[in-house]
């Protein structure tokens, strides 16, 4: 791995004095923060535990320090380890990576010998009230070692933005003191990138006509089941309830603003279109990510769903939907132009034939209320 950058050694200096919560923006290296600290702490008089890390990121630090020629690695605690053979691992000292589950049994049964553990190294401290069992790890290491560290790291900055006080209850369960953040504009952080600036390429890619008028039938069908949502609640605000906002990622938050207080008294259909919404956001967003085929076998899933378990969404009847499907096979199996056109054609036609049909039955009607 890259040595560390400026801004870099100047947050381990101040990470090094005292213990903390580490808030940096995405990009600036939180793991490589942590594989820092890891890379001091491969030693066998040091007992470190690291919490919230996936299989493969153990695997990467530990293949990245067997690269730096470190020879007491990284060692992982699961369930293939017997319980009686994990103290002698602990003793063994090092850097332990293991899962919540048996650091909380080791813990409550002092198979961990909590006095020798230098300290604890939580990544992605920012889900630790969503999992208590790390709080409940950090809990019972404190009680039991007053002298260990702990020193958290998180990129996310953004989930702090929800809920009341959530820093305040991170930092408590994480039992640190002081808050580094470190965002882009930092003194530190923006100096060192003015000094080397990227060269940034942005290449542009146009959507292809199908894919056009796969997002113009989505945009149709939001625009319906926004109508109707509208219709079977007529104390939500119209102005929140509109196409736009219905765009933009803070649109779940909103519907759950004005809903959630009163779900329990809403009717099926207002929930069943609270779910095609999102269904419907989420089409619009793969429609970008996803390639042709993955994308239509999401909406042949889909339209599979909805026949199985026999659920009667009503966008999948428009005729916005139709021309959805039509263009996403046409995405795929190449449809000739000709074809697709008269597909538009037939469908068009047999909308006005039902539109000539139900006037002939009204008038029909009309004759006999007359009669």
């Amino acid at each position: 791995m890259a040595p560390l950058l400026e801004y870099e050694r100047q947050l381990v200096l101040e990470l090094l004095d005292s213990d903390g919560l580490v808030v940096c923006a995405r990009g600036l290296g939180a793991d490589r923060l942590l594989y820092h600290f890891l890379r001091l702490h491969c030693h066998p008089a040091c007992l470190v535990l690291v919490l919230n890390t996936q299989p493969a990121e153990e695997e990467y630090f530990i293949n990245q320090l067997k690269i730096e020629g470190v020879e007491h690695l990284p060692r992982r605690v699961t369930n293939e380890i017997t319980s009686n053979s994990r103290y002698e691992v602990y003793t063994q000292g090092g850097i332990i990576f293991a899962t919540s589950r048996i650091l909380v049994v080791d813990f409550l049964t002092d198979r961990i010998p909590s006095d020798l553990i230098t300290g604890i190294l939580v990544y992605r401290a920012h889900r630790i009230i969503e999992s208590c069992q790390e709080a409940f790890i950090l809990r019972l290491f404190r009680q039991k070692n007053k002298r260990g560290f702990i020193k958290a790291f998180t990129d996310n900055p953004v989930a702090f933005d929800t809920g009341f006080c959530h820093v305040e209850r991170v930092m408590r369960n994480l039992f640190v003191r002081k808050l580094y953040l470190w965002p882009r504009f930092h003194v530190a952080v923006h100096s060192f990138l003015e000094q080397h600036k990227p060269e940034v390429v942005e290449i542009h890619v146009s959507m292809t006509a199908a894919m056009l008028s796969i997002q113009t039938a989505i945009l149709d069908i939001l625009n319906a089941c926004l109508k109707e949502l509208k219709c079977h609640n007529p104390s939500l605000e119209v102005e929140d309830l509109s196409l736009e906002n219905a765009l933009g990622k803070p649109f779940d938050k909103i519907i759950r603003h004005y809903l959630d207080p009163l779900w329990h008294q809403l009717g099926a259909k207002t929930k069943s279109l609270v779910q095609d919404l999102k269904i419907l956001r989420t089409l619009l967003q793969y429609l970008s990510q996803y390639d042709c085929v993955t994308f239509l076998n999401l909406l042949e899933s889909l339209r599979a769903t909805e026949k199985v378990f026999g659920q009667n969404s009503g966008w999948l009847f428009l005729d916005a939907s139709t021309s959805m499907f039509v263009n996403a096979r046409a995405r795929v199996y190449r449809v000739p132009d000709a074809k697709l056109n008269k597909k538009t054609k037939m469908s068009e036609s047999a909308e006005g034939q039902g539109q000539a049909l139900n006037a002939s039955l009204f008038t029909l009607e009309w004759e006999q209320v007359s009669a």
